[in-house]
């Protein structure tokens, strides 16, 4: 590896925390939309060849699986398809769409408001560590601040959940054109990361 050292990589095995089985699979749909099977069958192989257990195609969805992983799948994928950090704000973006569990909050909840607050429960059928705030929501604006805490895990992470909330939000918000922006982040010495959103403005 030239960018990546498996070293590296080695020591996002050791961090406390474990993360559903889903999560390889959204990889997977996004990476066959991106870079076709031949693309998918690359990462698998390279994945294999680094003796790491992802398993993008049978593993179970509600399997658990260390932290770790979720982050060194990211990395392959960037690595692997030179992909810039916008590529994988964009892949943390699409994310939403394929998710059962958003398709059941997006149906049952209707409104801005209810959408966004009953967000955060779903954090935690998905990690075992970190959780979600929602505050400053404005219902008229759509504008809402999104708080992660106790999750500092690896700043591809903060790209990839920009991504993921801006669509939570069009999805809470019934139109596209949300401007959003990290300003607070773990790995900048900040307590927790934090994401604004400001709905578009007419």
């Amino acid at each position: 590896m030239d960018e990546i050292k498996k070293e590296e990589l080695d020591k996002l095995m050791k961090i406390e925390g474990e993360v559903r089985g889903v999560v390889f699979q959204t990889d997977a749909k996004y990476v066959l939309e991106k870079e076709g099977e031949e693309g998918l069958k690359k990462l698998e192989e390279r994945v294999k060849e680094l003796g790491y257990p992802i398993d993008y195609r049978g593993g179970e969805s509600l399997d658990s699986h260390p932290i770790g992983l979720r982050v060194i799948s990211l990395l392959l994928i960037k690595d692997t398809f030179g992909w810039s950090d916008p590529e994988i704000k964009r892949m943390g973006y699409m994310a939403p769409r394929t998710s059962f569990m958003v398709k059941i909050l997006i149906r049952f909840f209707a409104s801005f408001k209810k959408v966004m607050t009953e967000s955060p429960k779903y954090w935690t059928k998905h990690y075992t560590i970190g959780s979600l705030e929602v505050i400053n929501l404005d219902e008229e604006t759509k504008d809402v601040t999104i708080r992660l805490k106790n999750f500092k895990i690896h700043p591809i992470l903060c790209q990839y959940y920009q991504g993921y909330f801006e669509m939570m939000h069009e999805f809470a918000a019934g139109k596209a054109g949300v401007e959003s922006k990290e300003t607070k982040c773990m790995f900048k010495g900040d307590p927790y990361h934090e994401y604004v959103f400001k709905g578009k403005r007419e």
